[in-house]
């Protein structure tokens, strides 16, 4: 037998379509059925819990993050010391809804939910998000300063 002749399976595991394993085939969009509902070890290690941290970030600890962030600004480099009472109350509650069972569920329905949609249209749902930790009030505060800056500059020259 030669070691050029690639038998069929071989052909497949090197072909740029490849997709892992079979149930992740099918489906109306060749993206996977709809109905399954199994999780592969990605999703349960990387997918889920990312989504768990970020909706933690959001919506259960944001006021704990913005008082950090405040303490934060207020201290500058010496945050790390004069900020230990703020870092500890939002690590705890980020750690509790970390590993809140509920909370783990609903996040799990949630990306189940997302990828049966995704399985039936082929079309990626994800809204655009900004990072947590940006204040949206601060930035276009911010925004507003570069603005009347470069307002200011471009008109220098008129007066």
């Amino acid at each position: 037998m030669s070691s050029n002749t690639n038998t069929e399976q071989e052909t497949e595991v090197f072909s740029q379509n490849f997709v892992s394993a079979g149930r992740y085939r099918g489906g109306p969009h060749g993206v996977g059925d709809p109905n399954d509902k199994s999780l592969r070890k990605v999703e349960l290690e990387v997918c889920i819990p990312g989504i768990i941290r970020e909706r933690a970030h959001r919506e259960k600890c944001h006021d704990l993050i913005n008082e950090f962030g405040k303490c934060g600004e207020q201290h500058g480099a010496w945050s790390f010391l004069k900020c230990r009472k703020e870092v500890k109350a939002m690590n705890e509650c980020l750690k509790k809804w970390f590993h809140d069972p509920d909370f783990r569920e609903d996040c799990t329905q949630m990306y189940l939910a997302e990828r049966t949609q995704y399985r039936e249209t082929g079309i990626l749902s994800k809204p655009i998000r900004r990072p947590y930790y940006i204040n949206p009030e601060k930035e276009m505060e911010r925004i507003k300063k570069i603005r009347q800056e470069y307002e200011r500059l471009e008109h220098k020259d008129d007066h």
